[in-house]
């Protein structure tokens, strides 16, 4: 499955850029977290904000 992600360094210069990203994973029954997760696994400089799982919504 492929995914886009919107990548920016604010210590960098340079501008916002799409990178695409690879991820071996079965979409049934997966969440768009799970995958998240998984790329972040896979690169360390990806970085996000969740709060899912944390039962605090709903």
């Amino acid at each position: 499955m492929r995914f886009s992600l919107y990548r920016f360094n604010p210590e960098s210069a340079e501008k916002p850029f799409m990178q695409a990203v690879d991820l071996d994973i079965e979409p049934a029954g997966k969440m768009l977290l799970d995958a998240l997760l998984a790329i972040k696994a896979q690169d360390e400089t990806l970085s996000l904000r969740r709060s899912c799982r944390e039962g605090v919504c709903g």
